[in-house]
């Protein structure tokens, strides 16, 4: 195929879906990540699309809308979405888990972090059953209506996160069994494995996780190598670790080294 046809299949491909990552389009067109470079600069430079990291968007593209609530409702307050979820490195993951990691009729448990509620807006997968602490996650399944069943936890409200945590929530999750849980972490190092600084709250991770039979990991780049308080789990408890392509090379090899499926997005 010529470039500037493969440029236009693309340019096409994105009005219809508004982000790409540079997976997917290698994939689709069995093509090099340096020939997908290639397309996205010429694109680039005349004005059709937006590069960010790790794919590329509509010059004007944002995810969903920022002002969920009519500002008239409680006078100048408006409901924003955290910052992670419009973050191109965890929309990257969110979008490859979405696509290639859930299946129809699989039952989650979807940890309630920004990173692993980047999944929602991409979830085509027909008959999915998720469970959530997370109310940005909530959030985004009303909106984008992905998702046929979700439950979400009661339990304390820690307000800064928008999750639920505490013994009822664990309660919750404790009386549960599904085929997957997807959950993210404030770093994740060869030593200690998934970390987090916030003890209460990787209790409830850790619960989340043995409710489930596979166990997917979703770090954006920038925490492969950093460390925290807290062990969330092992390395040998993660089946799937999911990040972006410019992780740490010597951490990258050294998680395969020791039978890690790790994919790189």
């Amino acid at each position: 195929m010529l470039p500037l046809d493969r440029q236009n299949q693309v340019l096409q491909w994105l009005h219809q879906t508004g982000f790409l990552t540079n997976y997917e389009i290698a994939k689709r067109f069995n093509v090099s990540q340096m020939t997908v470079w290639r397309d996205i600069r010429a694109l680039e430079e005349q004005g059709l699309v937006r590069r960010i990291h790790g794919g590329l968007s509509l010059p004007d593209w944002k995810l969903g809308d920022e002002q969920i609530l009519d500002s008239t409702v409680h006078g100048d307050n408006i409901f924003r979405f955290p910052a992670g979820l419009s973050d191109p490195r965890r929309l990257a993951l969110g979008k490859y888990v979405a696509m290639e990691i859930i299946k129809q009729g699989d039952n989650l448990i979807l940890e309630g972090g920004s990173t692993v509620a980047c999944i929602i807006p991409y979830l085509e997968a027909p008959e999915v059953t998720a469970i959530t602490n997370g109310l940005f996650t909530l959030t985004l399944a009303q909106m984008y209506n992905t998702v046929q069943t979700l439950l979400c936890c009661g339990g304390v409200l820690n307000q800064p996160n928008a999750i639920f945590i505490g013994p009822q929530a664990e309660n919750f999750f404790l009386s549960y069994r599904v085929d997957m849980a997807i959950v993210s972490a404030y770093g994740l190092t060869l030593n200690q494995g998934l970390v987090d600084p916030t003890p209460i709250y990787d209790s409830m991770k850790r619960v989340m996780c043995r409710s489930a039979n596979k166990h997917v990991v979703m770090l954006d780049s920038t925490k492969i190598g950093k460390t925290a308080l807290s062990r969330v789990m092992g390395l040998s408890e993660i089946d799937i670790l999911i990040t972006n392509h410019d992780a740490d090379p010597k951490i990258i090899a050294a998680l395969i080294e020791r039978g890690i499926d790790v994919r790189l997005i």
